[in-house]
């Protein structure tokens, strides 16, 4: 093994396949629940809450995943 080798395979980030999964559920069901807590009549503030905890949790996990980390 030369240096050009062990220099390409340091630059390339390790991502977790974990993270993209995860992130995907996560935003995709709080998306979900977040449409339902609107359209319902009556309000529920904590349930709208943790949707969006849930959106911002998956776009979290999915920045990780394009970051490598």
């Amino acid at each position: 093994m030369n240096n050009d080798e062990i220099g390409t395979e340091e630059e390339q980030p390790k991502r977790n396949i974990w993270n993209l999964f995860l992130g995907i559920a996560f935003l995709g069901y709080g998306s979900f629940r977040l449409y339902q807590k609107t359209q319902s009549q009556d309000p529920d503030t904590f349930g709208m809450i943790l949707a969006i905890g849930f959106i911002v949790f998956g776009i979290y996990d999915l920045y990780k995943y394009y970051k490598g980390q």
